[in-house]
Formats: structure tokens, sequence, C-alpha cells
């Protein structure tokens, strides 16, 4: 699954503004909650309430990906990634 890193801040900028930039990095890079507050200072989330913000804006970048297809038989498919 590849998402432009633009496409990813806006849907963290959806999620929560406040945080945005540190969830795109956490997304993009992988860099960790521990990480992230020693490179940046105390971020204003706890641990628990990042990953989860961070598991919304992931399941938001997979809902994006999906697309429905009808096969010739009319039968609906779920495709994943870009038309």
């Amino acid at each position: 699954m590849y998402v432009e890193e633009k496409e990813i801040f806006e849907i963290c900028q959806s999620v929560d503004s406040a945080i945005a930039a540190e969830l795109t990095e956490s997304i993009t890079i992988g860099t960790s909650y521990d990480m992230l507050e020693a490179h940046h200072g105390i971020l204003p989330i706890s641990r628990r309430s990042f990953y989860r913000r961070r598991g919304t804006a992931q399941r938001l970048m997979r809902q994006r990906m999906a697309h429905l297809v009808e096969e010739k038989n009319g039968q609906l498919r779920m495709v994943w990634g870009k038309i």
C-alpha cells in the first residue's frame, strides 16, 4: 500500500490537527512514540491515545485504497490500490 506523504498528512490532519506532523512521521518512517518524544519534546497526548489515533489514520488510509469492482457475472469484488 503506497500513499504519498502529503496525502498521509491530510489524513492525519483530519484525525488530530495538533499532532498531525508526528503522526505522519510515525506512519511513514515507523518512528515510535518514545522516539518522537525524545526528538520533539513532550507530546500533548498520551501514548495510548497516540497509538489509537495512529490506528485510526491507518484505517482511513486502507479505506481510501479500497474500491469495488463489478465482475462479468455481476458480483462485486473489493480491490486494493489505485484505479
